[in-house]
């Protein structure tokens, strides 16, 4: 690692060329990018908890909790390949809206439950059935994954825009060397005493 950075590191090599002096700065650019990926980053994993604290709230108008009536039987456990049985099912089940409306709608229930059971369920400010909101811990979870994900994708572009430009560099290099050896095979064919 030391040696590669030392490859980059602005020195007075007689030996540097001009494409190590413009690689060692595209290096240094490519670092002072990754680091303002930060901020914005930053910003959108603030986004991402802001959202997430919205999924969280519950209360009435927002999100609440109601105790809803099976007015069918749930399916029983129901085989999954390689996960064994699933343990919930859907049913039709009946609840009663804060402002006194009945609603029916599918519900998710412990399989194999009879028509009758008391399940909870939740619904919105309307009393239609929603999910349940997230926990904080989901929230903050999401907001720093958003976070990295950000500067993950910040560095992949980085290193992908600084591998074209290695690759333009190398180019030229390449070119340079091949014109160098063609000057040299044409100074030694003329040194070359005659016989």
């Amino acid at each position: 690692m030391a040696l590669r950075m030392r490859r980059y590191w602005l020195g007075r090599n007689p030996l540097r060329r001009r494409s190590d002096r413009l690689e060692g700065a595209g290096v240094a650019v490519a670092l002072i990018l990754l680091l303002f990926s930060v901020w914005p980053a930053v910003v959108m994993g603030r986004l991402a908890y802001e959202n997430g604290l919205q999924a969280e709230r519950a209360g009435p108008g927002i999100r609440q909790q109601v105790t809803a009536t099976l007015v069918q039987d749930a399916p029983g456990p129901v085989p999954v390949a390689g996960e064994g049985v699933a343990p919930e099912s859907h049913a039709a089940a009946r609840w009663v809206t804060p402002s006194g409306e009945r609603r029916t709608g599918q519900v998710a229930v412990p399989a194999g439950a009879r028509t009758g059971a008391s399940v909870k369920a939740w619904i919105d400010g309307r009393g239609a059935l929603t999910r349940p909101p997230t926990t904080h811990a989901d929230t903050l979870a999401g907001a720093v994954t958003t976070t990295l994900l950000v500067i993950a994708g910040a560095a992949a572009t980085l290193a992908l825009g600084f591998r074209g430009f290695r690759w333009l560099l190398d180019r030229g290099r390449y070119a340079a060397w091949d014109a160098s050896w063609a000057e040299a095979c044409a100074r030694w064919r003329r040194r070359k005493p005659d016989r």
